[in-house]
């Protein structure tokens, strides 16, 4: 290779190399199937990596070489790359998994006509053959750079010889994942805890559906567990005479208390749902018990076996016994909701439910991660309106954290791709909530409003979609609605996230009730994003010193918060009211 032809690039580059493992094997037992499947395994792989700062240099075959501006993005991305892999062995319809090892280097690279050339490329595909089936390996350089920055745990192999170099390197393993994504749940403070109901004050046709035990004991099943769950507590939703506690509150309780009898009184509900799930390649078992909660007496029990294929089946079957056995009468417009339902391609199923694990807790990788998901569940099954839904919502979150560089354009997609999700199923509520949002904030205000009323309509007892339809309405001048609603789901989900209560006091505070909305925003546990409506609410009642220590806590928050700035954020249908809330940020000091 000439001079002429090659350049030497002088800046340190972060190298991944990764291998399939078993290869030949794959291809000798079935090598159009294989193809198939690293095809689309490189798919996902492009699509995730320009998240973390990188980029796919060459493919051959077996293996992938990829550049990243930064060690610690280049390991992050292995350990996202390696989870999502082993949870689609879930999905892998019982076929070998695609599995690599990753070994990961630092060093100087040269481009020329026939590609990438370097020690350091060589040094990252020797080290990857120290990793194990889905394992992450990295180089001494890599550790030294990523030790002091990312959470994961790396464990020294000591000096290594690798062939063909030189002198042994010392290698360090990952021991484990990533830590799971935080739980953005917030409990409300004791004092602000429901009492429990006692049996004769419990109403009737009420449930709470429990997290499915893991019996198989891997966690890459973890998420079909959960997201099972959430779909038989979207699906029960939609029953008017049947109110289901909101999974969040489920959870929560199911894993401090044990008794089902204090379940029912904790949650209030008269009936609890509980099960579990177990996995042997693609054949499952799945066994569920309707329980009285106060007598604990179990009034239908049920075992379904099966396989992954039969998930959606599963979902239909448990979803009419419930609500036959509680007795309801079910309308045919809710018949034919059942009956219409479309059964999307299994594999866009599980990355939909991988993607609502990584949309957890806002932060900006995990938000585009869960995008390039969505997406390939789109790709999968065109016709699932719940991908569409789903990547709406990544838009509404980019533009709310200021992610984007064009906030408009953002918000323009979140609503094309609502608009996508309502076309490919009407009767699902997700499309109509995230449509309504995304009119809101473009102050679309009565778009907004029918969308939500027709999200509502679909799934009248989902206490997400209740209290963002509470948010709605204080924007639209209808905060005595609002409360309502906000109160409502409440009950449904009395172990609430803190947006619940950030809600109810934005109601108040319109409606001109200062000190309810103070004393709403002291239930949150995290009171950073009350501080404004804080600040405020003490200005306006004429308790300056309040008012300033809020106003000061705001701009430690947001050290760059401005009335102008931020007057034109909120979607508000009447400037009235926001005057009323600007003129009470000045009063308590801010500019």
């Amino acid at each position: 290779m000439s001079d002429a032809h090659s350049l030497a690039d002088q800046s340190l580059h972060a190298i991944l190399y990764a291998d399939i493992v078993g290869y030949s094997r794959h291809m000798d037992r079935d090598e159009a199937g294989t193809i198939a499947r690293v095809g689309q395994t490189l798919h996902l792989i492009r699509k995730l990596i320009g998240d973390y700062d990188g980029r796919v240099e060459n493919t051959a075959g077996d293996s992938v070489l990829a550049l990243f501006s930064s060690a610690t993005q280049a390991l992050r991305f292995a350990v996202v790359m390696q989870r999502e892999l082993a949870q689609e062995q879930a999905w892998a319809d019982g076929q070998d998994p695609i599995t690599f090892r990753v070994g990961i280097a630092l060093g100087e690279i040269t481009r020329g006509d026939d590609g990438l050339f370097g020690h350091s490329i060589n040094l990252a595909a020797r080290i990857q053959s120290v990793a194990p089936p889905g394992g992450i390996c990295v180089s001494d350089m890599v550790f030294s750079a990523v030790r002091n920055r990312v959470d994961y745990t790396l464990r020294s192999l000591g000096p290594t010889p690798l062939k063909n170099i030189t002198d042994p390197i010392e290698i360090y393993a990952l021991t484990d994942e990533a830590p799971q994504p935080a739980r953005t749940e917030v409990l409300v403070p004791p004092a602000a805890t429901p009492r429990p109901m006692q049996p004769d004050q419990t109403p009737d046709r009420t449930i709470a559906i429990l997290p499915l035990e893991n019996l198989t004991g891997d966690t890459v099943d973890l998420h079909i567990c959960r997201g099972l769950v959430a779909d038989i507590i979207s699906s029960l939703s939609r029953f008017r005479n049947l109110m289901v506690t909101a999974r969040r509150s489920a959870f929560m309780v199911a894993e401090q208390v044990h008794s089902t009898r204090e379940i029912g009184q904790h949650l209030g509900v008269r009936y609890v749902l509980s099960g579990s799930f177990q996995r042997a390649g693609t054949q499952i078992r799945i066994t569920v018990d309707l329980v009285e909660a106060e007598t604990e007496k179990t009034i239908w029990s049920e075992r379904f076996d099966g396989s992954m294929a039969d998930i959606f089946d599963f979902q239909d079957t448990v979803t009419a016994t419930i609500t036959s056995r509680l007795a309801i009468q079910i309308e045919r417009a809710e018949q034919r909701r059942l009956a219409a339902h479309h059964h999307p391609n299994l594999n866009a199923y599980g990355f939909i439910l991988r993607g609502q694990e990584l949309s957890v807790r806002p932060r900006r990788d995990d938000n585009f991660n869960a995008r390039r998901l969505f997406e390939q569940a789109r790709d999968l099954d065109p016709a699932y309106g719940r991908s569409y839904a789903a990547m709406s919502r990544t838009f509404n979150v980019e533009w709310r954290y200021h992610w984007t560089q064009d906030p408009e354009a953002a918000l323009r997609h979140a609503l094309e791709l609502a608009q996508l999700a309502v076309d490919r199923d009407d009767l699902d509520a997700r499309g109509y909530a995230e449509m309504g949002l995304a009119h809101l904030y473009l102050k679309q205000h009565d778009e907004a409003l029918a969308a939500y009323e027709r999200a509502l309509d679909l799934n009248p007892n989902d206490a997400d979609l209740l209290a963002e339809m509470g948010d709605c309405l204080v924007y639209l001048g209808q905060s005595k609605r609002s409360v309502t609603l906000l109160e409502q789901a409440i009950q449904l989900n009395p172990y609430h996230p803190d947006f619940y209560l950030w809600y109810l006091g934005d109601a108040f505070f319109d409606l001109g009730e200062y000190e309810k909305t103070i004393q709403t925003l002291l239930k949150m546990r995290d009171q950073s994003e009350g501080h404004r409506l804080m600040a405020a609410s003490y200005a306006l009642l004429g308790e300056q010193d309040s008012a300033r220590y809020h106003a000061e806590a705001l701009l430690k928050v947001h050290p760059n918060f401005s009335i102008d700035r931020w007057r034109n954020v909120p979607p508000y249908k009447n400037p009235e009211d926001l005057d009323v809330f600007v003129e009470g940020l000045r009063r308590a000091g801010l500019r």
